[in-house]
Protein backbone atom coordinates (compact mmCIF):
# COMPACT_ATOMS: atom_id res chain seq x y z
CA UNK A 1 0.00 0.00 0.00
CA UNK A 2 1.32 3.58 -1.01
CA UNK A 3 0.71 6.47 1.08
CA UNK A 4 -0.36 7.84 -2.08
CA UNK A 5 4.84 8.93 0.72
CA UNK A 6 10.29 11.40 5.27
CA UNK A 7 12.26 12.12 8.27
CA UNK A 8 14.08 13.94 8.90
CA UNK A 9 16.41 11.84 10.11
CA UNK A 10 15.72 12.58 13.66
CA UNK A 11 14.27 9.80 16.42
CA UNK A 12 10.83 9.15 15.90
CA UNK A 13 8.11 11.76 16.71
CA UNK A 14 6.06 11.37 19.67
CA UNK A 15 2.62 9.77 18.82
CA UNK A 16 0.74 12.50 18.43
CA UNK A 17 -2.93 13.32 19.56
CA UNK A 18 -5.04 15.73 17.81
CA UNK A 19 -4.70 18.78 19.90
CA UNK A 20 -0.86 18.17 20.32
CA UNK A 21 -0.52 18.24 16.58
CA UNK A 22 -2.42 20.90 15.65
CA UNK A 23 -0.75 23.10 18.17
CA UNK A 24 2.56 22.13 16.73
CA UNK A 25 1.89 22.28 13.21
CA UNK A 26 0.75 25.75 14.21
CA UNK A 27 3.56 27.07 15.74
CA UNK A 28 5.37 25.61 12.92
CA UNK A 29 3.22 27.60 10.61
CA UNK A 30 3.19 30.73 13.07
CA UNK A 31 7.45 30.96 11.95
CA UNK A 32 6.66 32.05 8.84
CA UNK A 33 9.48 32.77 6.83
CA UNK A 34 12.99 30.79 8.31
CA UNK A 35 14.39 33.25 4.80
CA UNK A 36 15.81 31.72 1.66
CA UNK A 37 17.69 28.21 2.56
CA UNK A 38 20.05 27.19 0.09
CA UNK A 39 20.23 23.51 -1.36
CA UNK A 40 22.81 22.69 1.42
CA UNK A 41 20.95 24.31 3.81
CA UNK A 42 17.17 22.53 2.43
CA UNK A 43 19.12 18.78 2.54
CA UNK A 44 20.75 19.79 6.44
CA UNK A 45 16.65 21.04 6.93
CA UNK A 46 15.42 17.57 5.55
CA UNK A 47 17.89 15.51 8.01
CA UNK A 48 17.45 17.10 11.01
CA UNK A 49 13.35 17.16 10.83
CA UNK A 50 13.75 21.41 11.69
CA UNK A 51 13.66 24.50 9.59
CA UNK A 52 17.12 25.39 9.74
CA UNK A 53 18.04 28.92 8.02
CA UNK A 54 21.49 28.40 6.43
CA UNK A 55 23.16 31.24 4.08
CA UNK A 56 20.94 31.56 1.13
CA UNK A 57 22.54 30.22 -2.05
CA UNK A 58 23.41 32.87 -4.64
CA UNK A 59 19.95 33.59 -6.24
CA UNK A 60 19.82 33.39 -9.94
CA UNK A 61 18.24 36.42 -11.44
CA UNK A 62 14.98 35.90 -12.75
CA UNK A 63 14.54 35.69 -17.39
CA UNK A 64 11.47 37.86 -16.94
CA UNK A 65 11.40 41.62 -16.08
CA UNK A 66 9.57 43.12 -13.35
CA UNK A 67 9.09 39.82 -11.01
CA UNK A 68 11.57 38.64 -7.76
CA UNK A 69 11.70 34.97 -9.42
CA UNK A 70 10.38 33.22 -13.11
CA UNK A 71 8.42 30.39 -11.04
CA UNK A 72 7.07 30.31 -7.38
CA UNK A 73 5.87 26.30 -6.89
CA UNK A 74 3.54 26.15 -4.15
CA UNK A 75 3.98 22.88 -2.07
CA UNK A 76 7.29 20.64 -1.50
CA UNK A 77 6.04 17.43 -1.49
CA UNK A 78 7.19 15.20 -4.92
CA UNK A 79 4.92 16.51 -7.33
CA UNK A 80 6.38 20.74 -5.63
CA UNK A 81 10.38 19.02 -5.30
CA UNK A 82 10.14 17.68 -8.88
CA UNK A 83 8.39 20.83 -10.02
CA UNK A 84 10.52 23.26 -9.26
CA UNK A 85 14.02 21.01 -9.70
CA UNK A 86 12.88 20.86 -13.65
CA UNK A 87 11.72 24.55 -13.50
CA UNK A 88 15.39 25.07 -12.25
CA UNK A 89 17.21 23.01 -15.23
CA UNK A 90 14.99 24.80 -17.66
CA UNK A 91 16.65 27.74 -16.75
CA UNK A 92 14.28 29.75 -14.85
CA UNK A 93 14.67 30.96 -11.19
CA UNK A 94 12.70 29.34 -9.19
CA UNK A 95 11.07 29.36 -5.57
CA UNK A 96 9.77 26.63 -3.61
CA UNK A 97 7.24 27.65 -0.43
CA UNK A 98 6.71 24.51 1.68
CA UNK A 99 4.18 24.91 5.02
CA UNK A 100 5.99 22.51 7.02
CA UNK A 101 9.17 22.63 8.31
CA UNK A 102 10.39 19.89 6.25
CA UNK A 103 9.91 18.85 2.94
CA UNK A 104 8.44 15.49 1.28
CA UNK A 105 4.59 16.21 1.58
CA UNK A 106 2.96 12.94 2.50
CA UNK A 107 6.03 10.65 2.37
CA UNK A 108 8.01 10.66 5.85
CA UNK A 109 11.22 8.94 6.53
CA UNK A 110 11.91 8.34 10.08
CA UNK A 111 13.25 5.82 12.67
CA UNK A 112 11.23 3.21 14.87
CA UNK A 113 12.70 0.82 16.67
CA UNK A 114 15.70 0.88 15.58
CA UNK A 115 13.96 0.40 11.88
CA UNK A 116 13.66 3.19 9.40
CA UNK A 117 10.06 3.75 8.70
CA UNK A 118 8.10 5.30 6.16
CA UNK A 119 5.07 7.17 8.10
CA UNK A 120 3.74 7.64 4.78
CA UNK A 121 4.09 6.93 0.91
CA UNK A 122 6.52 4.31 0.51
CA UNK A 123 6.34 1.38 -2.17
CA UNK A 124 7.90 1.93 -5.70
CA UNK A 125 8.38 -0.62 -8.54
CA UNK A 126 9.79 -0.45 -12.05
CA UNK A 127 6.04 -0.57 -12.99
CA UNK A 128 5.67 3.03 -12.38
CA UNK A 129 7.83 5.00 -14.70
CA UNK A 130 8.27 8.43 -13.35
CA UNK A 131 9.73 7.28 -9.68
CA UNK A 132 11.94 4.60 -11.57
CA UNK A 133 13.55 6.69 -13.48
CA UNK A 134 14.21 8.81 -10.95
CA UNK A 135 16.05 5.60 -9.09
CA UNK A 136 17.74 5.31 -12.47
CA UNK A 137 18.99 8.67 -12.86
CA UNK A 138 20.33 8.79 -9.40
CA UNK A 139 21.78 5.40 -8.68
CA UNK A 140 19.38 4.79 -5.69
CA UNK A 141 19.54 1.58 -3.74
CA UNK A 142 16.25 0.23 -3.35
CA UNK A 143 15.46 -3.22 -0.58
CA UNK A 144 12.48 -5.07 -0.16
CA UNK A 145 9.34 -5.75 3.16
CA UNK A 146 9.84 -6.85 5.09
CA UNK A 147 13.32 -7.34 6.12
CA UNK A 148 15.47 -9.16 8.97
CA UNK A 149 14.98 -12.72 9.27
CA UNK A 150 12.49 -13.73 7.06
CA UNK A 151 12.34 -17.50 5.49
CA UNK A 152 10.81 -18.28 2.17
CA UNK A 153 7.03 -18.70 2.11
CA UNK A 154 3.59 -16.51 3.07
CA UNK A 155 0.83 -16.50 4.99
CA UNK A 156 -2.84 -15.27 5.07
CA UNK A 157 -4.85 -15.06 8.36
CA UNK A 158 -8.13 -14.34 8.09
CA UNK A 159 -10.84 -13.07 10.87
CA UNK A 160 -14.26 -14.79 9.90
CA UNK A 161 -17.17 -15.33 12.41
CA UNK A 162 -15.06 -15.01 15.44
CA UNK A 163 -11.99 -17.02 14.71
CA UNK A 164 -8.47 -16.95 13.22
CA UNK A 165 -8.29 -19.01 9.68
CA UNK A 166 -4.90 -19.53 8.81
CA UNK A 167 -3.97 -19.97 5.19
CA UNK A 168 -0.36 -21.55 3.96
CA UNK A 169 -1.00 -24.12 1.48
CA UNK A 170 -1.33 -23.77 -2.13
CA UNK A 171 -5.13 -25.32 -1.69
CA UNK A 172 -5.98 -23.39 1.14
CA UNK A 173 -5.00 -19.69 -0.22
CA UNK A 174 -6.69 -20.68 -3.71
CA UNK A 175 -10.29 -19.58 -3.02
CA UNK A 176 -8.80 -16.22 -1.31
CA UNK A 177 -7.18 -15.45 -4.38
CA UNK A 178 -10.44 -16.13 -6.29
CA UNK A 179 -11.93 -13.55 -4.14
CA UNK A 180 -9.32 -11.08 -5.07
CA UNK A 181 -9.76 -11.93 -8.96
CA UNK A 182 -13.48 -11.94 -8.79
CA UNK A 183 -13.24 -8.59 -7.50
CA UNK A 184 -11.20 -7.11 -9.97
CA UNK A 185 -12.31 -9.67 -12.79
CA UNK A 186 -13.85 -6.43 -14.31
CA UNK A 187 -11.21 -3.84 -14.18
CA UNK A 188 -10.25 -4.42 -17.88
CA UNK A 189 -13.47 -3.51 -19.10
CA UNK A 190 -12.84 0.59 -17.41
CA UNK A 191 -9.06 0.63 -17.58
CA UNK A 192 -7.31 -1.02 -20.42
CA UNK A 193 -5.24 1.87 -21.07
CA UNK A 194 -5.21 3.07 -17.36
CA UNK A 195 -3.15 6.14 -18.72
CA UNK A 196 -5.61 7.25 -20.90
CA UNK A 197 -9.34 7.49 -19.49
CA UNK A 198 -10.81 8.64 -22.22
CA UNK A 199 -10.64 5.62 -24.26
CA UNK A 200 -13.10 4.06 -22.34
CA UNK A 201 -14.67 6.40 -20.92
CA UNK A 202 -18.45 5.77 -21.75
CA UNK A 203 -17.69 2.73 -19.40
CA UNK A 204 -16.15 4.39 -17.03
CA UNK A 205 -18.87 6.68 -16.37
CA UNK A 206 -21.85 4.04 -16.66
CA UNK A 207 -19.85 2.54 -13.67
CA UNK A 208 -19.01 6.05 -11.54
CA UNK A 209 -22.16 6.07 -9.07
CA UNK A 210 -20.63 2.15 -7.86
CA UNK A 211 -19.10 2.58 -4.48
CA UNK A 212 -16.54 -0.63 -3.89
CA UNK A 213 -19.48 -1.47 -1.30
CA UNK A 214 -22.08 -1.79 -3.63
CA UNK A 215 -20.02 -3.74 -5.68
CA UNK A 216 -18.77 -6.27 -2.90
CA UNK A 217 -22.81 -6.78 -2.38
CA UNK A 218 -23.01 -7.80 -5.35
CA UNK A 219 -20.67 -10.80 -5.20
CA UNK A 220 -21.73 -14.61 -4.77
CA UNK A 221 -18.62 -14.82 -2.10
CA UNK A 222 -18.16 -17.36 0.71
CA UNK A 223 -17.59 -15.43 4.53
CA UNK A 224 -14.30 -16.04 4.08
CA UNK A 225 -13.82 -14.73 0.83
CA UNK A 226 -16.05 -12.09 1.61
CA UNK A 227 -13.48 -10.86 4.38
CA UNK A 228 -10.16 -11.38 2.33
CA UNK A 229 -11.96 -9.16 -0.69
CA UNK A 230 -13.74 -6.32 1.60
CA UNK A 231 -10.23 -6.48 3.65
CA UNK A 232 -8.03 -5.77 0.59
CA UNK A 233 -10.77 -3.34 -0.94
CA UNK A 234 -10.57 -1.29 2.24
CA UNK A 235 -6.48 -1.55 2.07
CA UNK A 236 -6.60 0.30 -1.07
CA UNK A 237 -9.31 2.80 -0.52
CA UNK A 238 -7.65 3.98 3.06
CA UNK A 239 -10.99 5.12 3.51
CA UNK A 240 -14.42 3.54 4.27
CA UNK A 241 -15.27 1.51 1.46
CA UNK A 242 -19.09 3.09 0.94
CA UNK A 243 -17.17 6.40 0.07
CA UNK A 244 -14.69 5.19 -2.48
CA UNK A 245 -15.21 4.53 -6.10
CA UNK A 246 -15.46 1.16 -7.54
CA UNK A 247 -13.41 2.22 -10.06
CA UNK A 248 -10.32 3.42 -8.19
CA UNK A 249 -9.78 -0.12 -6.72
CA UNK A 250 -10.26 -1.45 -10.26
CA UNK A 251 -7.12 1.16 -11.62
CA UNK A 252 -5.19 0.26 -9.26
CA UNK A 253 -5.02 -3.37 -10.07
CA UNK A 254 -4.88 -2.32 -13.88
CA UNK A 255 -1.62 -0.34 -13.77
CA UNK A 256 0.90 -3.07 -12.97
CA UNK A 257 -0.72 -5.26 -15.20
CA UNK A 258 -3.86 -7.00 -13.58
CA UNK A 259 -3.05 -9.68 -11.36
CA UNK A 260 -2.59 -10.22 -7.52
CA UNK A 261 1.44 -10.69 -7.58
CA UNK A 262 1.62 -7.30 -9.56
CA UNK A 263 -0.56 -5.54 -6.99
CA UNK A 264 1.61 -6.72 -4.14
CA UNK A 265 4.96 -6.07 -6.00
CA UNK A 266 4.19 -2.89 -7.09
CA UNK A 267 2.58 -1.56 -4.38
CA UNK A 268 4.29 -3.52 -0.71
CA UNK A 269 7.45 -4.72 -1.55
CA UNK A 270 10.21 -2.39 -2.99
CA UNK A 271 11.29 0.80 -1.14
CA UNK A 272 14.30 2.92 -0.97
CA UNK A 273 16.55 1.75 1.22
CA UNK A 274 17.89 4.93 2.48
CA UNK A 275 14.05 6.30 2.61
CA UNK A 276 11.84 8.57 0.44
CA UNK A 277 13.90 11.43 1.77
CA UNK A 278 16.95 10.22 -0.48
CA UNK A 279 15.46 11.46 -3.62
CA UNK A 280 13.76 14.61 -2.04
CA UNK A 281 17.45 15.33 -1.31
CA UNK A 282 19.19 13.98 -4.80
CA UNK A 283 16.14 16.28 -6.19
CA UNK A 284 17.26 19.45 -4.57
CA UNK A 285 20.63 18.91 -4.97
CA UNK A 286 20.15 18.37 -8.56
CA UNK A 287 17.73 21.37 -9.43
CA UNK A 288 19.17 23.61 -6.31
CA UNK A 289 15.96 26.00 -5.85
CA UNK A 290 15.54 28.52 -3.37
CA UNK A 291 13.26 26.79 -1.24
CA UNK A 292 11.40 28.66 1.99
CA UNK A 293 10.29 25.59 4.88
CA UNK A 294 7.50 27.44 7.18
CA UNK A 295 6.05 28.91 4.66
CA UNK A 296 2.23 28.61 4.02
CA UNK A 297 1.12 30.22 1.49
CA UNK A 298 -2.50 32.61 2.04
CA UNK A 299 -3.35 33.85 -1.32
CA UNK A 300 -2.17 33.82 -5.18
CA UNK A 301 -3.03 36.88 -7.42
CA UNK A 302 -2.62 36.82 -11.06
CA UNK A 303 -1.83 40.10 -11.76
CA UNK A 304 -1.63 41.21 -15.96
CA UNK A 305 2.08 39.97 -16.44
CA UNK A 306 2.68 38.37 -13.26
CA UNK A 307 1.03 36.28 -10.43
CA UNK A 308 1.70 37.69 -6.86
CA UNK A 309 2.30 35.20 -3.79
CA UNK A 310 1.54 36.25 0.00
CA UNK A 311 2.09 34.07 2.78
CA UNK A 312 0.59 33.91 6.32
CA UNK A 313 3.01 35.85 7.54
CA UNK A 314 2.78 38.55 4.99
CA UNK A 315 5.79 38.18 2.51
CA UNK A 316 4.70 38.84 -0.92
CA UNK A 317 6.80 37.13 -3.78
CA UNK A 318 6.36 38.22 -7.91
CA UNK A 319 6.48 35.72 -10.80
CA UNK A 320 5.97 35.08 -14.19
CA UNK A 321 4.24 32.11 -13.68
CA UNK A 322 2.99 29.54 -10.41
CA UNK A 323 2.75 26.16 -10.15
CA UNK A 324 0.45 25.06 -7.70
CA UNK A 325 1.42 21.15 -5.82
CA UNK A 326 -1.00 21.39 -2.65
CA UNK A 327 -3.16 18.66 -1.85
CA UNK A 328 -6.38 19.32 -3.24
CA UNK A 329 -7.98 18.50 0.07
CA UNK A 330 -5.91 22.04 0.98
CA UNK A 331 -5.74 24.11 -2.03
CA UNK A 332 -9.15 25.45 -1.57
CA UNK A 333 -7.89 27.07 1.72
CA UNK A 334 -5.29 29.51 -0.29
CA UNK A 335 -7.58 32.79 -1.85
CA UNK A 336 -7.22 32.78 -5.27
CA UNK A 337 -7.38 35.92 -7.62
CA UNK A 338 -9.39 34.97 -9.69
CA UNK A 339 -11.00 32.71 -7.32
CA UNK A 340 -10.58 29.27 -7.97
CA UNK A 341 -12.77 26.75 -10.18
CA UNK A 342 -16.09 25.94 -7.87
CA UNK A 343 -16.01 22.72 -8.16
CA UNK A 344 -12.54 22.28 -7.71
CA UNK A 345 -13.21 24.41 -4.27
CA UNK A 346 -15.81 21.89 -4.16
CA UNK A 347 -14.03 18.88 -4.06
CA UNK A 348 -11.61 19.80 -1.80
CA UNK A 349 -13.99 20.50 0.66
CA UNK A 350 -15.78 17.69 0.44
CA UNK A 351 -12.40 15.69 0.27
CA UNK A 352 -11.35 12.78 -1.04
CA UNK A 353 -11.58 9.06 -0.05
CA UNK A 354 -8.23 8.72 1.43
CA UNK A 355 -9.11 9.41 5.90
CA UNK A 356 -7.29 6.54 6.91
CA UNK A 357 -4.65 5.24 9.30
CA UNK A 358 -1.11 3.72 8.39
CA UNK A 359 0.16 2.79 12.06
CA UNK A 360 3.75 0.85 12.42
CA UNK A 361 3.79 -1.57 16.00
CA UNK A 362 6.60 -3.51 17.56
CA UNK A 363 5.71 -6.46 18.54
CA UNK A 364 7.83 -8.45 21.61
CA UNK A 365 10.01 -11.47 20.56
CA UNK A 366 9.92 -12.98 16.54
CA UNK A 367 6.26 -12.86 15.66
CA UNK A 368 7.03 -14.80 12.66
CA UNK A 369 9.56 -16.05 10.70
CA UNK A 370 7.96 -15.69 7.05
CA UNK A 371 5.81 -12.92 5.74
CA UNK A 372 2.33 -12.63 6.99
CA UNK A 373 -0.70 -11.08 5.86
CA UNK A 374 -3.43 -10.52 8.29
CA UNK A 375 -6.98 -9.18 6.95
CA UNK A 376 -10.83 -8.81 8.99
CA UNK A 377 -13.88 -7.14 7.72
CA UNK A 378 -13.35 -3.46 7.10
CA UNK A 379 -15.12 -2.81 10.52
CA UNK A 380 -12.54 -4.23 12.71
CA UNK A 381 -9.76 -1.41 14.02
CA UNK A 382 -6.63 -3.52 12.60
CA UNK A 383 -8.17 -5.14 8.95
CA UNK A 384 -5.16 -4.90 6.89
CA UNK A 385 -2.00 -6.13 8.89
CA UNK A 386 1.40 -7.26 7.26
CA UNK A 387 4.77 -8.01 8.03
CA UNK A 388 7.37 -4.86 8.02
CA UNK A 389 10.46 -5.82 9.27
CA UNK A 390 11.54 -9.12 11.99
CA UNK A 391 14.61 -9.13 14.43
CA UNK A 392 15.90 -10.85 16.83
CA UNK A 393 13.93 -9.76 20.25
CA UNK A 394 10.94 -8.20 18.62
CA UNK A 395 8.66 -8.06 15.02
CA UNK A 396 7.25 -4.79 13.11
CA UNK A 397 4.24 -4.92 11.91
CA UNK A 398 2.48 -1.96 9.42
CA UNK A 399 -1.35 -1.66 9.18
CA UNK A 400 -3.58 0.03 7.35
CA UNK A 401 -7.16 0.91 8.55
CA UNK A 402 -10.01 3.07 6.83
CA UNK A 403 -10.75 5.21 9.89
CA UNK A 404 -7.73 6.53 11.97
CA UNK A 405 -10.42 7.38 14.77
CA UNK A 406 -12.07 3.55 14.93
CA UNK A 407 -10.06 3.31 18.00
CA UNK A 408 -7.25 4.96 20.24
CA UNK A 409 -4.66 4.24 17.82
CA UNK A 410 -2.00 5.48 20.55
CA UNK A 411 -3.43 3.19 23.35
CA UNK A 412 -1.08 0.38 23.43
CA UNK A 413 -3.75 -1.92 24.70
CA UNK A 414 -6.31 -1.25 22.67
CA UNK A 415 -4.12 -1.72 19.96
CA UNK A 416 -2.76 -5.23 21.80
CA UNK A 417 -6.42 -6.16 22.16
CA UNK A 418 -7.34 -6.04 18.43
CA UNK A 419 -4.28 -7.57 16.82
CA UNK A 420 -4.73 -11.02 19.94
CA UNK A 421 -7.30 -11.35 17.33
CA UNK A 422 -5.34 -12.67 15.30
CA UNK A 423 -1.50 -13.80 17.17
CA UNK A 424 -3.69 -14.73 20.48
CA UNK A 425 0.06 -13.96 22.28
CA UNK A 426 0.78 -10.73 20.66
CA UNK A 427 2.22 -8.09 23.26
CA UNK A 428 2.47 -4.54 21.98
CA UNK A 429 5.86 -2.39 23.00
CA UNK A 430 5.56 0.39 21.13
CA UNK A 431 3.58 2.38 18.10
CA UNK A 432 4.23 5.46 15.77
CA UNK A 433 1.72 6.50 13.17
CA UNK A 434 1.46 10.44 11.26
CA UNK A 435 -2.39 11.66 11.58
CA UNK A 436 -2.30 12.56 8.23
CA UNK A 437 -6.09 13.65 8.05
CA UNK A 438 -5.63 16.17 10.62
CA UNK A 439 -2.29 17.26 9.70
CA UNK A 440 -3.97 21.13 8.16
CA UNK A 441 -1.43 20.83 5.46
CA UNK A 442 -3.03 17.51 3.60
CA UNK A 443 -6.33 17.13 5.43
CA UNK A 444 -6.39 13.00 4.13
CA UNK A 445 -3.95 10.31 2.50
CA UNK A 446 -3.53 9.59 -0.67
CA UNK A 447 -6.28 10.35 -2.86
CA UNK A 448 -8.97 7.89 -4.19
CA UNK A 449 -11.82 9.21 -5.80
CA UNK A 450 -15.32 9.16 -4.67
CA UNK A 451 -18.73 7.52 -6.65
CA UNK A 452 -19.60 10.46 -8.73
CA UNK A 453 -16.66 11.97 -9.06
CA UNK A 454 -15.34 10.96 -12.06
CA UNK A 455 -18.41 12.38 -14.51
CA UNK A 456 -18.63 15.39 -11.78
CA UNK A 457 -15.35 16.45 -10.82
CA UNK A 458 -12.73 15.07 -13.04
CA UNK A 459 -13.03 17.64 -16.19
CA UNK A 460 -12.01 20.27 -13.56
CA UNK A 461 -9.30 18.92 -11.85
CA UNK A 462 -5.03 20.22 -13.43
CA UNK A 463 -6.74 22.81 -15.52
CA UNK A 464 -4.39 25.68 -15.55
CA UNK A 465 -5.47 29.32 -15.84
CA UNK A 466 -3.23 31.78 -17.12
CA UNK A 467 -0.22 32.10 -15.40
CA UNK A 468 -1.39 29.77 -12.36
CA UNK A 469 -0.32 26.14 -13.27
CA UNK A 470 -1.83 23.22 -11.35
CA UNK A 471 1.19 19.81 -10.71
CA UNK A 472 -0.86 18.12 -8.01
CA UNK A 473 -0.26 14.94 -7.60
CA UNK A 474 -4.21 13.68 -6.70
CA UNK A 475 -5.11 13.94 -9.98
CA UNK A 476 -4.01 12.87 -13.46
CA UNK A 477 -3.66 9.73 -15.07
CA UNK A 478 -2.23 6.14 -14.24
CA UNK A 479 -0.58 6.21 -10.61
CA UNK A 480 -1.83 9.87 -9.28
CA UNK A 481 -2.24 9.58 -5.57
CA UNK A 482 1.12 7.60 -5.30
CA UNK A 483 4.84 9.27 -5.48
CA UNK A 484 5.41 8.53 -9.04
CA UNK A 485 2.07 10.26 -10.30
CA UNK A 486 3.31 13.22 -7.88
CA UNK A 487 6.28 13.70 -9.58
CA UNK A 488 5.16 12.95 -12.75
CA UNK A 489 2.27 15.58 -11.95
CA UNK A 490 5.08 17.54 -11.16
CA UNK A 491 7.04 17.04 -14.27
CA UNK A 492 4.73 17.78 -16.73
CA UNK A 493 3.59 21.10 -15.15
CA UNK A 494 7.12 22.49 -15.40
CA UNK A 495 6.96 21.45 -18.81
CA UNK A 496 3.80 23.42 -19.84
CA UNK A 497 5.54 26.32 -18.02
CA UNK A 498 8.24 26.29 -20.40
CA UNK A 499 6.18 26.44 -22.88
CA UNK A 500 4.21 29.47 -21.73
CA UNK A 501 7.57 31.45 -20.83
CA UNK A 502 9.39 30.35 -23.87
Amino acid sequence: MSLPPQDDGAAAPPNPGRRGFIGRAGVAGAVGAVGAVGAAGVINAVGSGAAQAAAPARRQRPRTAGVDYDVIVLGGGFAGVTAARDSMKNGYATLLLEARNRLGGRTFTSEFAGHPIELGGTWIHWTQPFVWSEVQRYALEVDETPTGSVQPGAELRVLVDGRCEVLNRPEQLGPAVAAINQLFATAQRYWERPYDSAYQWNDILKADPLSAAQALQEMTLTPLQRVVAEAYAAGLSHGPIEQVSFLEINRWWALPGGSMTALHDSCGRYRFKHGTVSLIRKMVDDGRPEVRLASPVKSVEEQRNRVVVTTVAGQRFSAAAVIVALPMNVVQQVQFTPALDPLVAEAGRERHAGTGIKLMVRVKGQLTRTRITAVAPATHPLPFVGTYAVADDHTILVVFGPDQKRINYTDRAAVQRALRDYFPDAVVEDLQFHPWSDDPYSRGTWCNYKPGWFGKYVAHFQKDRGRVFFGQGDHGEGWRGFIDGAIGAGGAAALRVKTKLG
